[in-house]
């Protein structure tokens, strides 16, 4: 696998000159501004004294409103139409503290370059930067956005081309075309549509996320699609390589050309619930565990989610079922169901001021086949130690993977969240991970049916 060259100084490196000029942009409007005003003021003093028009002194002050006007008329150019118009750049930064009980791991993780995908560290602990370039002005404006992630991103984690991962610090990255006020067009990388809970940390009402976020849903789409919206509803759908793959994907020499199809509908049944349903229909690549299944194979998944949110509180579900050939532990077709229930408030306290707890329950039963699906990848025993997911590995050795059940897998979230100022965000989080099944690893070699994190994360968004 080919060593990723960019750091996280080189990302830095390279946003600084995009800061500077989004700077810069508003020391242009700034000086506009004041010219304006200088010419203004001349133009004034002009007009109060006609009878001196001829003087050195008022021909002086013609040559100075003259130049002043072609540096205003410059600056107003620049502005309006000059590679820094309608550009935006924001982000945030998210380092965090955690607590691996049976890792026995502890200590702060921020920018640590690794394509490992965990629940307790998942997309989290990185540099998110998003650049926003409009192509003209209004809501009929083409325009790309693009957010980074040099570390922990979906380019990094998620993201696959023909040969392994892709290694990318491009997070998400797409091109959108308005055709008229119901429909737009769009191309590019794109983050799953599947489910309640958003990728991003300042949005996410704990610091780790839910099972189905992390091992049930789709990740990423590389094509292009659709969107229409119209009064209470919104539609959209997007074909393109299976799900993750970033280039057709190749086994054995063959590739799998076949497109796939994500869709996601929201109807906005009152002006706090809002009613989501999304899925996937497509051919992947099998995991092929028994070494005797089909390279490619179909695959099916599907969810229904519902938000209601208020100024105080929020309650979020969401309800998941998938399906995908050659990817069970014994070769087989791999099934999984599972459901997310989610409790936020937030209320303001006299001691600590804006504040907010998060409670959350989340079931995947992954038991068909020995366990298995697209998000997850077995080992040789039979088992994904750092997740939990599998059969447990005594079984497999004794019985083969056809005997052995596959993990069905709980989590209990608990969160508390500060807010000190606009930008900065504190984060507080207790979770305890449960399995059917002996699929724990421990530092000493065993195996166990549960597990215990803890977790401090500081967001500040710019």
């Amino acid at each position: 696998m080919p060593k990723f060259p960019l750091t996280l100084m080189a990302l830095l490196l390279a946003g600084l000159p995009w800061q500077a000029r989004a700077d810069e942009l508003d020391q242009l409007k700034a000086q506009l501004a004041a010219l304006q005003s200088q010419v203004s003021a001349l133009q004034a003093r002009l007009a109060e004294s006609p009878a001196q028009a001829n003087t050195e002194a008022d021909e002086d002050s013609r040559q100075r409103i003259a130049a002043l006007a072609l540096k205003v008329d410059k600056l107003g150019e620049d502005a309006d139409t000059g590679p820094l118009a309608n550009l935006s750049i924001s982000g945030y930064l998210d380092p965090y503290y955690s607590y691996n009980r049976n890792q026995r791991k502890a200590g702060f993780t921020f920018v640590n370059h690794s394509n490992s995908y965990a629940y307790d560290a998942s997309n989290i602990g990185d540099v998110y930067l998003d650049i926003k370039k409009s192509f003209g002005s209004g809501p009929m404006a083409p325009y790309a956005d693009i957010s980074l992630m040099p570390n922990r991103g979906i380019g990094m984690t998620s993201a696959v081309n023909a040969s392994g991962s892709n290694n990318s610090i491009i997070n998400a990255a797409q091109i959108v075309f308005p055709l008229d006020q119901h429909w737009q067009v769009y191309a590019g990388q794109l983050q799953s549509f599947a489910g309640y809970e958003v990728a991003t940390s300042p949005q996410t009402l704990t610091i780790t996320h839910n099972l189905l976020f992390d091992f049930s849903e789709p990740g990423t789409f590389v094509g292009a699609g659709a969107q229409w919206i119209s009064g209470n509803w919104l539609w959209k759908g997007m074909l393109g390589n299976e799900v993750g793959h970033v280039e057709p994907a190749s086994v054995d020499g063959k590739r799998n050309n076949v497109p796939s199809f994500t869709w996601r509908m929201d109807y906005l049944y009152t002006n706090n619930i809002d009613i989501g349903w999304s899925g996937y229909l497509g051919r992947g690549t099998a995991s092929n565990y028994s070494g005797t299944a089909s390279p490619y194979q179909s695959m099916f998944y599907s969810e229904l989610d519902i938000s209601n949110s208020n100024l105080q509180d929020t309650w979020n579900a969401q309800l998941d079922y998938g399906s995908a050939g050659g990817d069970a532990l014994d070769g087989g077709r791999a099934v999984w169901w599972g459901l997310s229930l989610l409790r936020h408030h937030r209320f303001n306290s006299s001691l600590f001021g804006k504040m907010g707890w998060t409670l959350r329950y989340d079931y995947l039963d992954n038991s068909r086949g020995g366990g298995g699906n697209p998000n997850l990848w077995l080992g040789d025993n039979g088992h994904d130690g750092i997740n939990g997911f599998g059969s447990d590995p005594a079984c497999v050795a004794a019985n083969g993977a056809t005997a052995c059940k596959g993990a069905k897998r709980q989590a209990l979230t608990a969160a508390l969240l500060f807010y000190p100022s606009e930008q900065l965000q504190l984060k507080l989080e207790a979770r305890y991970d449960l399995s059917s099944q002996a699929t724990f690893d421990t530092t000493d070699g065993t195996t166990r049916k549960s597990n215990a994190t803890m977790a401090a994360q500081a967001v500040y968004s710019f």
